[in-house]
């Protein structure tokens, strides 16, 4: 049976953000898991830091009952506040402040991991910074149950033996990886994906465009399960629909493609 979920990131054009509060959404967060079952077939969602419209208990609170209220689970929360590698002092302690307060939400909304991006800048510096950071995010990872993931995501996660290094040298169980099938440079996409598939929580089932047959025609989608099922993964592939044109169209034909390899 394929597991399959639904990133809220999918349907962006309709969701409102936290930065851009004057925008108003066609839907919110809370129609999400309507939204996943009764169209898509989905009951498990990932739900983005960043169309949360607030980190209140009373806002949580309305999430966890719209979740319940369909029987749809959270696999992931991915968190774009924040990187590991944050140079200023100030700075830094105030964006783990926030990034820590994920990990209580995604403990009370059940979600299993949150993703928090590794961030750039110098490189063997910024991986020190990232190492160190991870290192103290992991910390509250064993405390709450929550795991924290990264995902090729740009910054010197772009480059996947920055990804290994850090998890090896952070060296938990609470850290792992969420592969995204589409951020990689083509050029190393797929030798990218191998070296982080062994540490896959989630995977990022990244798509654009389709061609008449239904396949994605950027992305070997194939391949890419491939070798996430070589690896032995056996979780939650997350439909992250980027492309132009009608995007719940886009999420379906991605559940259609998926559904042919998985």
């Amino acid at each position: 049976m394929a597991k399959l979920a639904v990133s809220s990131w999918s349907l962006h054009r309709e969701l409102p953000h936290f930065l851009r509060r004057d925008i108003g959404g066609r839907i919110s967060l809370l129609d999400f898991p309507k939204i996943c079952v009764e169209e898509f077939g989905v009951n498990a969602v990932e739900l983005c830091q960043a169309h949360f419209l607030s980190t209140e208990w009373d806002y949580i609170e309305q999430v966890k009952e719209a979740l319940k209220r369909y029987n749809v689970k959270v696999v992931n929360i991915p968190v774009d506040i924040g990187h590991a590698a944050e140079p200023d002092p100030k700075k830094r302690e105030n964006e783990f402040k926030i990034i820590k307060r994920w990990f209580q939400i995604a403990k009370y909304l059940d979600s299993p991991s949150i993703r928090v991006n590794t961030g750039s800048g110098d490189e063997e510096e910024a991986l020190r910074l990232a190492i160190e950071g991870y290192r103290e995010l992991v910390e509250v990872a064993e405390e709450t149950g929550v795991k924290v993931l990264i995902e090729n995501h740009g910054g010197l996660s772009a480059n996947p033996d920055n990804i290994v290094r850090i998890i090896e040298e952070v060296g938990s169980e609470y850290i792992g990886t969420c592969p995204d099938f589409g951020n990689f440079p083509p050029e190393i996409r797929y030798e990218g994906l191998k070296k982080i598939a062994k540490y896959a929580q989630i995977v990022h089932a990244k798509t654009y465009e389709f061609d008449e047959s239904g396949e994605e025609t950027t992305i070997d989608i194939g391949r890419c399960v491939r070798i996430l099922k070589h690896a032995g993964f056996d979780g939650y592939y997350s439909v992250e629909f980027e492309g132009k044109g009608d995007q719940r169209e886009g999420v379906k034909k991605s559940i259609a493609l998926l559904k042919k390899y998985l």
